[in-house]
């Protein structure tokens, strides 16, 4: 059964991908929740769920996410880190204009 439900957790993180590179960003969030749902430590689909959100101006759902993915030791958190300073900072000089 985890098996299974392992398989199922990475097809839909895989189609929450593909979902995302076509623009279909509201898709690709539900497929990442999905396989949450499915797999709760699943750190990449936390972390790309935040970029998602990031693409959608949800700032705080994306800090969350990938503020949980950072829980979960995920080696590219590094690089989220210096995408979600350029966000804050891109953010914070258009609210100044």
């Amino acid at each position: 059964m985890e098996d299974q439900k392992q398989k199922l957790a990475e097809k839909n993180f895989n189609s929450g991908v593909e979902n995302s590179k076509n623009g279909q960003i509201e898709l690709a969030i539900e497929d990442y929740t999905q396989a949450i749902k499915l797999k709760p430590d699943y750190a990449e689909a936390y972390y790309h769920r935040g970029g998602s959100w990031l693409r959608l101006g949800e700032w705080e759902k994306a800090r969350s996410d990938i503020q949980n993915a950072k829980k979960m030791n995920l080696d590219i958190i590094v690089v989220s880190d210096e995408i979600l300073q350029k966000y804050e900072r891109a953010w914070k000089t258009l609210g100044n204009l």
